[in-house]
């Protein structure tokens, strides 16, 4: 059973998306994204470089594994959304890895306007997200917001630096398990909204099809083939919630009961360990 394609948003750690981008060293996105860098010389924790390389790395991955014939689906998470659409055929490889380029500088910038941070909040429900958000609310006076709904018992939150410390505070004062995340910025947040601009003129710079395989956008968890719709959700994917609970279970509604992280690393396949939805693979049960 030839299983659906999952790729991931820049999260990763250094370690495995610096093994990616060596294995594949020799397909035209990875060749272009290094030139002639050494990847354990690159700075991963700089938007502007992990968008990219995550990028470059999940569509070589997958094209050395499967190609396009006979996924049944395809899907991703935050970044991963762009890389989807680009391996689904609705914008050529190469166009998406400018975008993904000009998506990591365009965050990069905005994090350096308003700086912002992410958290997960692992082993309690949106209710209790909720409970801990208001109450960093109140205490920071700063934004913070749910970012993605990753599991029903994982959430992460967007906001402010403040905001995001007095959510730790308050975790530990309740027992809740928190974990601040690698990433630098305050992705699917209000804070973004500054950035939608720039990054829609890049977006409407290139030209958009119908996908060749099934595309579901974690945007809003449904699955779609107008071109000008999945432009519109990679524009917005920026600043709205990352719906991964809910494009998983539409996975499984299309009848798909595996999927493979295309990496690097194996953050989506880890993620699944925590619900029943859909099963992750390896590589070699996947071939």
């Amino acid at each position: 059973m030839i299983p659906g394609i999952a790729f991931p948003g820049q999260g990763n750690k250094k370690d495995a998306t610096v093994a990616a981008l060596r294995e594949h060293r020799a397909h035209p996105l990875v060749a272009e994204f290094l030139g002639a860098t050494d990847p354990e010389s690159l700075d991963l924790g700089d938007t502007s470089v992990s968008q990219p390389a995550t990028y470059a790395a999940g569509i070589a991955s997958a094209e050395a594994a499967f190609g396009t014939a006979g996924v049944p689906v395809v899907l991703g998470h935050s970044l991963g959304e762009l890389t989807a659409a680009a391996f689904a055929g609705v914008l050529d490889p190469h166009d998406g890895f400018v975008l993904a380029q000009r998506r990591g500088e365009i965050c990069h910038a905005q994090q350096a306007e308003r700086r912002g941070s992410m958290i997960a909040v692992m082993g309690t429900d949106v209710t209790g997200v909720e409970w801990l958000r208001r109450q960093a609310v109140a205490r920071s006076g700063g934004v913070i917001e749910i970012a993605g709904l990753n599991g029903s018992r994982q959430t992460v939150l967007s906001g402010d630096v403040a905001a995001v410390e007095a959510c730790v505070e308050v975790a530990k004062e309740i027992g809740a398990l928190v974990e601040v995340l690698p990433i630098g910025g305050s992705f699917h947040s209000p804070l973004m909204h500054g950035a939608i601009p720039r990054w829609r003129e890049a977006v409407e710079a290139v030209e958009f099809r119908a996908p060749s395989v099934p595309f579901v956008s974690s945007v809003d968890g449904q699955v779609h083939d107008d071109p000008a719709l999945i432009r519109e959700l990679v524009i917005r994917a920026l600043l709205l919630p990352v719906r991964w609970l809910d494009a998983t279970r539409t996975v499984r509604g299309l009848g798909v009961e595996q999927l493979w992280d295309a990496g690097p690393g194996t953050t989506l396949a880890r993620l699944a360990k925590r619900e029943s939805i859909v099963k992750f693979v390896a590589l070699e049960a996947a071939q």
